[in-house]
């Protein structure tokens, strides 16, 4: 993750966003090859460990912010969704839902 100061990142909110929409190629250029990480569990931390971040640091270096693609969220948030449906099937409480049922549910945590 690379790391900016607030101060630096003002002057620089296009390269920063241009940064982070990588991520979005990335995904659109694997989901096209058949290869979605959001699919398998191992594929799902590897890209988020390559997706583009950036690290947003106060006057003293503290972190207050960490900017990413809203594309990353999607792959992790369908991971996770998909670890939750096979945990709850080992334990005996799965039921099945749609992915769109597993996007709105995890919206709905994350805002909680």
């Amino acid at each position: 993750m690379d790391t900016l100061s607030i101060a630096d990142a003002a002057r620089q909110l296009d390269a920063i966003t241009r940064y982070v929409a990588m991520t979005r190629q990335d995904l659109d250029r694997r989901e096209k090859d058949g290869d979605p990480p959001a699919l398998d569990a191992e594929k799902a931390p590897v890209f988020a460990r390559e997706a583009g971040a950036l690290s947003l640091t106060d006057g003293s270096g503290e972190t207050v912010a960490v900017i990413v693609s809203p594309a990353l969220l999607d792959v992790l948030e369908d991971a996770l969704g998909l670890l939750q449906g096979e945990l709850d099937r080992r334990q005996g409480t799965s039921a099945p839902v749609t992915g769109e049922e597993l996007r709105e549910e995890l919206k709905g945590r994350m805002t909680s």
